[in-house]
């Protein structure tokens, strides 16, 4: 790395860590806010609301690094736009594109702190912080190895336990009471969810009915029952995408493949964390083209706003596109790599216009 390579990155970094500091801030004040209706819920109090928030924090950051990288770049070549320091080095016989080579390069480096921080750090903290609110809520105990949760509701005991094989799908068995010493009915599903009307989702049922006359057995595709349960409880035997790092996500979704299961979401997931990574140094190289011309004069609150801006348009075509991939079903590598392609294309276009 030349000195100015080593100077241009040292610009955006300083600016992205003070812009990182902010969001970090602010997403940690928005998330605990977001707790204050849980305060008071069994031993879930203000301490531990304040654990679960810094606990979350990773995940959070990094579903903002795009933003967080694109305003800090605007900020750091901004800054050195400002003070001609781009300028000269144009003057003095360095390209454009090497320029933008330097700037690139600068991304590549930020771009692997943030896989460390999403692939290493976050899931592993995003799933323990999911425990440790549930736990505090309704302080849930845990029976021999079996790796699962009980829980009663009313004259139910329930079992949701986590399958060895893969340590995310969850089965639930429930042992229906007819009095605290007789046993009435046995009902074991493969998984479970509870929707947004408090409804047990029961998949793949199987009830068994001890009564006077003998044993009596039901199978059901699935079946819904109410419950008082809160879905957070179930929620702990759910895999979620976000939970998972990408070699995580590969085997996931290798072994729901092989079992004949709906992997769609999965490959979808795993399929926009690699792009959303790639798409990292392009935020970084799209601030070049502002930081020329006249935008070199802009100030530092223009600089954020654009960045917002493009940040948020980026993340709502991402989330639209994958939300969309649930519904009409199209192709996981379309949806997952279409925003960086549409990214890559627009920065190309910038500098050809610059250029010209």
């Amino acid at each position: 790395m030349k000195l100015f390579d080593w100077y241009i990155f040292r610009a955006i970094l300083e600016m992205t860590l003070i812009v990182l500091f902010v969001f970090v801030a602010l997403s940690g004040f928005v998330d605990f806010v977001g707790q204050i209706n849980d305060i008071g819920t069994g031993d879930y109090g203000v301490n531990q609301a304040i654990q679960y928030t810094l606990l979350k924090l990773p995940s959070s950051i990094f579903q903002l690094m795009p933003i967080i990288i694109l305003i800090g770049s605007l900020l750091g070549l901004g800054l050195l736009s400002k003070n001609r320091e781009l300028i000269v080095l144009l003057s003095s016989g360095l390209s454009l594109q090497r320029l933008g080579i330097s700037v690139f390069s600068s991304g590549l480096i930020l771009c692997f702190f943030t896989v460390s921080l999403g692939e290493y750090i976050s899931p592993s903290m995003e799933r323990y912080a999911d425990q440790y609110r549930t736990i505090s809520k309704f302080q849930y105990s845990s029976l021999g190895k079996t790796g699962g949760i009980w829980l009663k509701e009313g004259n139910k005991i329930i079992n949701i336990n986590l399958l060895e094989e893969n340590k995310s799908f969850g089965n639930v068995t429930i042992y229906e009471l007819k009095t605290l010493s007789q046993l009435w009915k046995i009902s074991r599903a493969s998984s479970a969810g509870i929707d947004d009307d408090n409804q047990w989702i029961l998949s793949n049922l199987k009830e068994t009915v001890f009564n006077d006359k003998g044993i009596s057995q039901e199978y059901s595709r699935y079946k819904i029952e109410k419950t008082k349960l809160d879905r957070d409880l179930v929620s702990l035997t759910v895999v979620k995408p976000e939970n998972l790092n990408i070699i995580e996500l590969y085997r996931f979704v290798n072994y729901l493949k092989s079992n004949g299961l709906d992997s769609n979401l999965y490959s979808t997931a795993f399929q926009s964390r690699i792009a959303s990574l790639f798409a990292l140094p392009f935020m970084c190289l799209l601030a070049l083209p502002f930081s020329l011309g006249f935008l070199r004069e802009k100030g530092t609150g223009y600089r954020i706003l654009l960045g917002v801006i493009i940040g948020l348009v980026y993340f709502l075509i991402e989330n639209t596109l994958v939300e969309s991939s649930q519904v009409y079903d199209i192709n996981p590598i379309l949806v997952g790599w279409l925003p960086t392609l549409l990214l890559s294309i627009a920065v190309f276009s910038v500098f050809r216009i610059i250029h010209r």
